[in-house]
């Protein structure tokens, strides 16, 4: 089994262009040939966009950083039925779903918080949401994230901290546009919800 240390220094930004000129698509070429190095540059591109999506996933830095080490070796072991014209990082970032969720059903003893007041809420437009996330802190939306479920928080990680769009974010879960769309809109209130309820003031 690989096992990559996790890097101290920023990545750079995942960039998503469609189609064989991306440079993360370039990437994976390399790594289905066995190439060790572009495994390495595939994991400092992706590993801190990844462990972001997986600890506010599952909530535990150790079991994010072990299903992120895990991710990695289905990217060695699998990157030969990556179809080139396809986005790497919503290639990346299914096997990354499917993971998580794989590590969520082994733990039973997880969890969580019913809001029903958020059905309560009002549906608002994107950006009142994202302005109130850019006030709140790490800590208060960490806390606040716990009271969703992982598809509810999932939506929200993916969407507004790794900006995929519901298409992008329908493939990489596996559900249709409607559906995506549906648990966005329950979610931003569940967390404004659940943002109040800890105590926060807007």
């Amino acid at each position: 089994m690989i096992r990559i240390g996790l890097s101290r220094h920023a990545s750079e930004t995942v960039r998503r262009e469609v189609g064989r000129e991306s440079p993360e698509n370039f990437l994976l070429a390399r790594v289905a040939k066995r190439d060790r190095e572009a495994l390495a540059e595939v994991y400092a591109r992706f590993q801190r966009p990844l462990f972001s999506y997986l600890f506010h996933l599952l909530g535990q830095k150790e079991l994010a950083e072990d299903v992120l080490q895990e991710v990695m070796v289905i990217v060695w072991q699998k990157a030969h039925t990556f179809q080139g014209t396809a986005q790497a990082a919503r290639w990346v970032f299914g096997i990354a779903h499917h993971q998580a969720f794989k590590a969520l059903h082994r733990d039973a003893s997880v969890t969580f918080i019913e809001l029903e007041a958020a059905l309560d809420l009002p549906d608002e437009s994107l950006d009142p949401e994202a302005d109130m996330l850019r006030q709140t802190t790490h800590e208060e939306i960490m806390k606040s994230l716990a009271c969703l479920t992982p598809e509810h928080r999932e939506v929200l990680e993916l969407a507004f901290f790794q900006d995929f769009t519901c298409k992008e974010i329908a493939t990489i879960v596996g559900i249709p546009s409607g559906t995506v769309k549906s648990r966005l809109s329950y979610a931003r209130r569940a967390l404004k919800a659940a943002l109040f309820h800890n105590g926060w003031e807007a």
